[in-house]
């Protein structure tokens, strides 16, 4: 938020980490280090836009504090996929239990195929 940058802290002073078990709309809120918030935002904020797509979820970051808004379902996923990108930061990231979960396609692709598609 501009406010943030001109006058750090005035929202998100003594702003803890925040999450709700509410099952409705409410927001959760997830504390990023410098390095983290500018790779979760993207260039021009298209990563925070995919990261919203995904997951179905609201989420604006003012200063270093994402906000997450939407169901308890949207919201986990959002966090779920914002941890995750993080990790990438640090090296592959493997997803236990991917045939459970409801927001994939599990696609199996051969070996002698991988290049064209990673």
């Amino acid at each position: 938020s501009g406010i943030e940058t001109k006058s750090p802290g005035f929202f998100t002073r003594g702003l803890k980490e925040k999450t709700s078990d509410k099952k409705g709309f409410d927001t959760d809120r997830m504390i990023l280090r410098d390095e983290e918030l500018s790779y979760a935002l993207g260039k021009d904020g298209a990563t925070r836009k995919k990261l919203e797509l995904a997951s179905g979820a609201i989420l604006q970051y003012v200063g270093y504090v994402a906000f997450i808004a939407g169901s308890l379902k949207e919201r986990h996923r959002c966090r779920e996929f914002v941890q995750w990108l993080l990790q990438q930061r640090r090296g592959s990231v493997t997803i236990a239990e991917v045939a459970s979960r409801d927001d994939v396609t599990e696609v199996h692709i051969p070996t002698n195929c991988k290049g064209w598609v990673t």
